[in-house]
C-alpha cells in the first residue's frame, strides 16, 4: 500500500543534525521508505494512487525511539512501588520472574507493545527473560524492536543466547533485531564478558552494519556496583582488576566500545564520561525511573553535550511505571532546570532529538528517528487540535509543546515500517480489552 500523510507541521532532524521544520506537509510513502517530503502544495501532484492519512490538525514527526525497556513487564506494574533498588529487583521482582512462563512473557510484552504504540513509540530496546516470547508479539502486531539474548552468570549461559540470535536476529521482514543481554557487571563475570565480546566480534566480522550485533547492558545503575561486582567474580575466583568504577571494568574488559548499549549510567565521573564518548558507547538514559527508584540521577546536561550516541528509555512499566516516553521527554526536559536552577540547561529541541535521531544512533539502527527521503516509514502524528497544545503560533512553539505539554493520548496515527499500525487511535487486529484481561489473570496467578 502505498501512502500519503499530511498534516499542519512536520519536525525532524537529518541525518547532518539538522532541524527541520516543513508547514503544510506532505509525506509520500511507497512500500516501507518515505520517497518525499515537502508541502502540500508541491507534492499534491504525487499522491496519485496513494491512499490519504492525516489532516491539518496534525503534528507529524519520527516514530519515537525507546532505548531501554522491559516490556512484558507490564505484568509487574504497582506491584513493589516506594522501593529501592536492590529491594525492589531482590525481594519482590526476581522472586516474580522465577515463575514466569513463556506465555505469560507473549502476553506481557503484547500489552507493552500496545502501551507503546498508543503513545507514538515505533521502535523499543527490551531486555527480558524468554525472548522468543517478546520477538512473536513484536511480529504479530507489526513492531520494530531488539529482544535479549540473555546472559547472567549461574543463570544462563552464552550458548543459549546463541540460540537465540541464531533465530531471531534479523528476521520479520528485518524489524527484528538481537542484542546479547548482559545483565550487570554485577551480575556477569569478567569471563562471561570476556566470551560474550569474543563470540561478537566473531559474528560481526562478516556482517554488514545493519545485522551488526550489539551488546545491551545496565550500567553504573547501582551505587553498590563495584562492591557486589568484585564479590561476583571473587565467588567464582576470578581476579578482580585494579579499577575504580564500572566504566573503567569494561573498560578493562575491552567491551567498552560502540557495540556496547550502555542503560542508565548514572554514576559517572568525569573520566567515565570521557571513556564513553572517545569509546563511541551507545547510551541510554532513563531520568524517570531512577528518581522513583531513588538512584540518583545520572549527569545527563554533561552526556548530552559530551557524549556522541545517546538516546533515552522509559526503562520498564514495573518501574517507571509507564511506557509512555512522552512522560520520559518532559520529566527529563523539566528536572535539570529545576535541580540545577538553570532554565536554559536542556532545551526542546534537545529532547526531541534525544527521542528521535538520537535513539536511532543509540540503537545503531539506520533509517529511523527521522523524516528524511529514503528512510524507513516509521512515522508517528500527533493531534495538535488540543486545549492543552494551544496556541500554535510558529514552529518553535509546536517543538516546544513537544517538550512540555504533549501527552502520550494525544498521537493519533502511527505509521512503521511503510505499515499503517494505528489509525485515529485504534490499532489494527488488537483486541486490546482481552490483552488487558489476559494480563491481568497472568499477574494474579503469579501472586498466589
Amino acid at each position: 500500500m502505498e501512502l500519503a500523510l499530511r498534516g499542519r507541521i512536520s519536525i525532524f532532524f537529518d541525518n547532518s543534525d539538522k532541524l527541520h521544520f516543513v508547514k503544510d506537509p506532505l509525506i509520500l510513502i511507497e512500500e516501507n521508505r518515505i520517497t518525499d517530503i515537502d508541502s502540500y502544495s508541491k507534492l499534491k501532484k504525487d499522491i496519485v494512487g496513494h491512499d490519504i492519512i492525516g489532516d491539518k490538525n496534525q503534528l507529524l514527526i519520527p516514530g519515537l525511539v525507546n532505548c531501554h525497556t522491559h516490556l512484558a513487564m507490564t505484568l509487574f506494574r504497582g506491584l513493589a512501588d516506594d522501593l529501592p533498588l536492590d529491594v525492589w529487583l531482590k525481594e519482590h521482582i526476581w522472586p516474580l520472574e522465577d515463575k514466569l512462563k513463556a506465555e505469560d512473557v507473549f502476553r506481557g510484552c503484547k500489552l507493552g507493545v500496545i502501551e507503546s504504540i498508543l503513545a507514538g513509540v515505533t521502535t523499543a530496546n527490551s531486555m527480558y527473560w524468554y525472548p522468543s516470547s517478546e520477538a512473536k508479539a513484536m511480529e504479530e502486531i507489526g513492531f520494530r524492536g531488539l529482544v535479549a539474548a540473555p546472559v547472567i552468570t549461574g543463570i544462563t549461559k552464552l550458548e543459549d543466547a546463541i540460540e537465540i540470535v541464531n533465530k531471531h536476529h534479523n528476521t520479520a521482514e528485518e524489524k527484528i533485531r538481537v542484542t546479547l543481554s548482559l545483565h550487570s557487571p554485577y551480575t556477569v563475570t569478567i569471563t562471561d564478558f570476556e566470551q560474550s565480546y569474543n563470540y561478537l566480534k566473531e559474528y560481526n566480522k562478516n556482517c554488514d552494519e545493519k545485522s551488526k550485533l550489539l551488546i545491551h547492558t545496565h550500567l553504573t545503575e547501582s551505587e553498590n556496583e563495584m562492591r557486589e561486582s568484585k564479590q561476583l567474580n571473587t565467588k567464582y575466583g576470578l581476579e578482580f582488576p585494579a579499577v575504580r568504577t564500572p566504566t573503567e571494568l569494561l573498560n578493562h574488559i575491552g567491551v567498552l566500545n560502540d557495540n556496547l548499549i550502555a542503560a542508565h549510567c548514572i554514576h559517572l565521573n568525569e573520566n567515565d564520561i570521557k571513556l564513553i564518548d572517545s569509546k563511541n558507547v551507545r547510551v541510554s538514559l532513563n531520568p524517570l525511573s531512577n528518581a522513583k527508584l531513588g538512584n540518583y540521577m545520572p549527569p545527563i546536561p554533561e552526556m548530552i553535550s559530551k557524549v556522541k550516541n545517546v538516546g533515552i528509555g522509559t526503562d520498564g512499566p514495573a518501574s517507571n511505571n509507564t511506557l509512555d516516553l512522552f512522560d520520559t521527554v518532559r520529566f527529563l526536559a523539566l528536572y535539570y532546570k529545576g535541580y540545577l536552577h538553570e532554565p536554559t540547561i536542556i532545551k526542546a529541541k534537545e529532547v526531541f532529538k534525544l527521542a528521535t535521531i538520537g535513539g536511532s544512533r543509540a540503537l545503531n539502527w539506520e533509517g529511523i528517528g527521522t523524516l528524511e527521503a529514503e528512510s524507513l516509514a516509521d512515522i508517528t502524528t500527533v493531534n495538535l487540535k488540543q486545549p492543552h497544545l494551544t496556541p500554535k503560533i510558529n514552529d518553535d512553539n509546536v517543538l516546544n509543546h513537544f517538550a512540555y505539554s504533549m501527552k502520550g493520548k494525544d498521537v493519533e496515527n502511527v505509521i512503521i515500517d511503510g505499515k499503517l499500525i494505528m489509525e485515529k487511535g485504534k490499532i489494527s487486529n488488537v483486541d486490546i480489552e482481552k490483552e488487558i484481561d489476559l494480563v491481568e489473570e497472568i499477574t494474579h496467578r503469579l501472586l498466589q
